[in-house]
């Protein structure tokens, strides 16, 4: 999702001072937006430092933790290295993911010791077993070549571009998305993904913004809630938009073997 990588963005000059009416004139295309989206993603290294927590239907809070997210995009690769800071429990573990140009995604997940400490797992699973995905937050979707436009919509307050995201290739943990994109600051203000079924599996909403070094505006706090009724606030407390990537940031994508993949769409 852009509130990772959304440290280095830089805003498309074609596009950023475009503004649309109620009836949704001078909306750029699905298509074009989607590119947009994908190319705003680009970075050479970043780091972002964040606090989640969750509450459940119950209204119970969990114990909130700590993790630091780094990640190198372009257009052959995009890779993210993502490792718990606190509470201790979880200091010594990792997960590495990758997505090839050819839309293959790879996570895996290891401890201090490598490689005796790694597993190739599925791209579905949840970060420490909250509710932040890591497929979601490689944002395949807009990747994807069927993209509709579902017109202008308002999330609280704020005009976005509805964005159907579509894909009938493989069998895709999520085959359908819908984001609400800020035209003017490629931001998707509520992002929601659907099974086969049509079923709403969690919902994706900004809820504050910060502008960034490079002028870009960045998502500072989200929240993600699922079916069950579970809300999780996610919140950036601290970043790196000029991160420099070594030889070992990613070392653990480089143990697993790259046939073990799954195919994306």
């Amino acid at each position: 999702m852009r509130f990772i990588a959304s440290a280095v963005l830089a805003l498309l000059a074609t596009l950023a001072g475009q503004s649309y009416g109620a009836d949704g004139s001078d909306l750029p295309s699905p298509a074009a937006l989607a590119e947009t989206m994908m190319l705003a993603r680009y970075s050479a290294g970043f780091e972002a430092r964040m606090r989640i927590s969750s509450v459940g239907p119950d209204g119970k809070q969990s114990t909130p933790f700590k993790v630091a997210v780094v990640g190198q995009i372009d257009s052959q690769r995009e890779r993210l290295a993502i490792s718990g800071i606190s509470p201790p429990s979880i200091r010594d573990h990792s997960y590495a993911a990758e997505r090839t140009a050819d839309g293959r995604i790879r996570v895996i997940e290891y401890g201090a010791r490598l490689p005796a400490d790694l597993l190739e797992i599925e791209p579905t699973t949840r970060v420490f077993d909250s509710a932040l995905v890591v497929w979601d937050m490689l944002a395949p979707w807009w990747h994807w070549p069927k993209q509709i436009s579902g017109g202008v919509d308002h999330v609280d307050g704020r005009d976005c571009q509805n964005i159907r995201s579509v894909t009938n290739a493989g069998t895709p943990p999520i085959p359908e998305v819908v984001s609400c994109v800020d035209a003017k600051t490629r931001l998707p203000w509520r992002t929601q993904l659907f099974d086969r079924q049509h079923i709403l599996l969690r919902t994706i909403s900004t809820r504050r913004t910060m502008r960034m070094e490079s002028g870009a505006v960045a998502v500072r706090r989200l929240t993600i809630a699922d079916a069950d009724r579970t809300v999780t606030d996610v919140d950036v407390y601290s970043g790196d938009e000029h991160y420099a990537i070594s030889a070992a940031t990613f070392a653990a994508l480089d143990y697993a073997h790259p046939a073990a993949g799954q195919a994306a769409p």
